[in-house]
């Protein structure tokens, strides 16, 4: 049976609350990068390309998609430069790069201010030298949008350097700053001040090892509202339990239930609603589907397929279906009752391993 833990964190009291997401819609606009010049925009109702927003630079990877849901950052394969492309419109409108003579400037971590007027960056900085290369950073800075200048340097929250970024996110409302490390720190996005702490290094109950889970929302997730896997070791036994988690981030309140032995599952995928969500199962010559039902908390099918070496994951707006993508120029498009395979589409070109972003509603044809 599965254990089940609701917490209380800081002030929050945590009442009752099950996942709930976006209602089924007819359809949603993917904008998927590839390794071209083209972001491909792809209708989920008719499966077909319906526009390419053709981008200035080689291979656009990571993809940001801003608070109004008007514009996507994109950042190409060397991480030099970023591209703002308008979604009104579907066309690049503006770029921008740290780079400069022989100075390169790679950007590892983007986060957006809801107001489109700044960004905070995490960098490295190579210099070429006439007999070699000098490292730098990593730095966290601050960029203004509109002069297109670097306007701060901030200092790590938790006095430690990462290799790597992406650790940011803005409030909503602009407000707050979040730092994800070994615990979640809230910072004032105005002065960079400490103003809260989220200690989620700590067990949050005696007897429950240290939770590990998303506070990314998905496509499907209730505005505020991230729902995910989790993991964290039973000290009892030793031995790392799998879960699911729904956390509300400003409200620094956690939602969590155990559903046994942690397995090799990557991707979550909640559908429209919040009652369903699906997962992958993901071993060398072993895949499966897996479903589970966030009403009842438990998982109810668990379907062998012929999976991918990587694979990303994603119910379809109507919830009738799950698709199956990356790596690769196609998308496998499986039935979400049967779990049988129904088609696959393909493309004339490949999907780079940057992130696909999915919006509901009707695209234009």
């Amino acid at each position: 049976m599965p254990t089940r833990s609701r917490l209380t964190l800081g002030l929050a009291l945590l009442a009752a609350c099950g996942a709930r997401g976006a209602s089924a819609q007819e359809t949603a606009t993917w904008y998927i990068p590839t390794y071209s010049r083209d972001i491909l925009v792809w209708d989920e109702a008719s499966e077909r390309t319906v526009d390419r927003i053709q981008m200035r630079y080689q291979i656009p990877n990571q993809m940001t998609l801003n608070e109004s849901r008007d514009r996507l950052y994109v950042l190409e394969a060397t991480g030099e430069n970023i591209e703002i492309v308008d979604l009104r419109t579907r066309r690049a409108a503006d770029s921008f790069t740290l780079s400069g003579g022989n100075v390169t400037v790679r950007i590892d971590g983007l986060a957006v201010h809801p107001s489109d007027e700044r960004a905070l960056l995490v960098v490295k900085r190579y210099t070429k030298e006439r007999d070699r290369y000098t490292v730098e950073g990593p730095f966290i800075l601050e960029y203004d949008l509109r002069s297109k200048q670097v306007t701060d340097t901030l200092e790590w929250p938790d006095g430690r350097e990462r290799d790597r970024g992406g650790n940011y996110r803005y409030s909503p409302t602009g407000e707050t700053l979040y730092f994800f490390a070994d615990d979640v720190i809230a910072l004032d996005a105005e002065t960079y001040e400490e103003v809260d702490r989220w200690e989620i290094s700590q067990p949050f109950e005696p007897g429950l090892g240290r939770p590990n889970f998303s506070m990314n929302p998905g496509t499907y997730d209730e505005p505020g509202v991230a729902t995910g896997l989790f993991r964290m070791t039973d000290p009892v036994q030793n031995r790392s339990m799998l879960g699911i988690a729904s956390v509300r981030l400003e409200e620094r309140e956690a939602d969590f239930y155990t559903l046994g032995t942690s397995e090799p599952l990557r991707g979550f995928a909640l559908a429209p609603g919040g009652e369903k969500a699906y997962s992958l199962y993901s071993e060398v010559g072993r895949y499966e589907l897996w479903e589970f039902d966030l009403v009842g908390r438990r998982l109810v099918d668990r379907h062998p397929f012929a999976g991918r070496p990587r694979m990303g994951l994603h119910a379809s707006a109507d919830g009738e279906k799950v698709y199956v993508y990356v790596a690769g120029n196609t998308i496998d498009v499986y039935d979400a009752s049967s779990f049988e395979l129904m088609r696959t589409v393909e493309f004339d070109e490949d999907m780079t391993l940057g992130n696909v972003v999915i919006i509901p509603g009707a695209a234009a044809p």
